[in-house]
Order: structure tokens, then sequence, then C-alpha cells
């Protein structure tokens, strides 16, 4: 499924993170996974976080985030960007790395409270009607406090399979019976706000 990782991962988080676990991916992307979002700093980035889980100083990580923007000054050494790829990988691969996610988002609260409503864009269709019916398409549900709830619980438990597995069950009894997903290209989650969903 093309990234479903990162998909989640920013749909669940509300980060836009690099989890890919590639020592040369995004830098602030992989910042953001490790340290979480702040709303103290320029970069949206948690950057004492940061620093305190990889082992270096936070003037160290200001460094690495004005690097990633200007494209000059200090970057990572090999060994750093080795073990902020890992740490980053884990925020979404690790029921750790998850559940601290989670932890921080304000989106999670939003929805335990007030519900979602969950699209999902890919290859998607009746099982027992064949492949024919299986085509690109994006669909919807809107979930109630519980279920979106359950979703959160999906995610953190079982990462991208969970989630999956979560996902077939609701499509099937809440969208079409024998609902399936056979690759996935962007999940969006949006939360009501004053009569409308954002």
């Amino acid at each position: 499924m093309a990234d479903l990782r990162s998909n989640l991962f920013a749909a669940l988080t509300g980060r836009h993170a690099d989890v890919s676990g590639k020592a040369g991916g995004d830098v602030r992307g992989m910042l953001m996974a490790v340290g979480g979002t702040s709303s103290r700093t320029k970069s949206g980035i948690d950057l004492t976080a940061a620093a305190g889980k990889l082992g270096v100083s936070r003037r160290t990580v200001e460094r690495w985030v004005k690097s990633a923007q200007t494209g000059t000054g200090q970057r990572p050494s090999a060994q750093h960007a080795k073990s902020l790829a890992a740490k980053a990988r884990q925020a979404a691969t690790t029921k750790a790395g998850r559940k601290a996610a989670l932890a921080g988002s304000s989106l999670r609260q939003a929805i335990s409270s007030r519900g979602a409503r969950v699209s999902i864009d890919g290859v998607q269709g009746p099982h027992a009607a064949g492949k024919d019916y299986m085509r690109k398409r994006v669909t919807q549900v809107d979930l109630d406090p519980a279920d979106a709830e359950a979703m959160m619980n999906a995610w953190e438990n079982g990462g991208e399979k969970g989630f999956m597995s979560w996902a077939s069950t609701v499509w099937d009894s809440e969208y079409l019976n024998d609902w399936k997903f056979d690759s996935v290209d962007g999940i969006s989650i949006e939360r009501p706000h004053g009569g409308a969903w954002r």
C-alpha cells in the first residue's frame, strides 16, 4: 500500500512527518515525528523533546532544523542521522511510539468527544462481486465518538494492519457488505466543527 504508514501517522496525529526510517529522509519531518508539535517554536517542532529523545542538545536540533530549511549549516552526522531515522520510524511502527504520538494529539481529544469523518482513497470495492468492482475510488464513513476512539485504538495497538482490519470491518457494516481495500493511496480524517467537517 502506497506509504500507508506515513498516511496514517499524518491523519491520526496531525503531524506531517517522515516515518519512513530512511537515514537520508526529510530531517525536519523526522524531527517532527520524534519530538512532536509545539506552538512555541517557529518550526512547529517540540525541539526540547526531540533533543531529549536523541541524546543531543536543543541547540544541535535547532541547527539541524535551520540546515533543513536553508540547505546550509550543521546537518546530523551519519550516526545521528541513523538514530534520527530509527526513532522517527519507531514513532509509527511501535505500540509505545504510536501511543506517545496519540497522547499529544489534539485530534484524538476532539474526535473522541465529537466523532469523525474518515475518507479512504484507493482501490476498493465489494469483494464478492469480483475484480471488476474493485476500482480506484474515495469512500467515507461518519463515526460517532465511540467508533472514532475504536479507530484510534486499532491503530495504536496494531499499526497499519490494525487500522486496515478495523476499516474493513467498519466499511463492511457501515458502507457496503463485503467491502475490501486492495490498496490505499490516502486517508483523511475530519472532525465536526460548527455544523461542518474540517
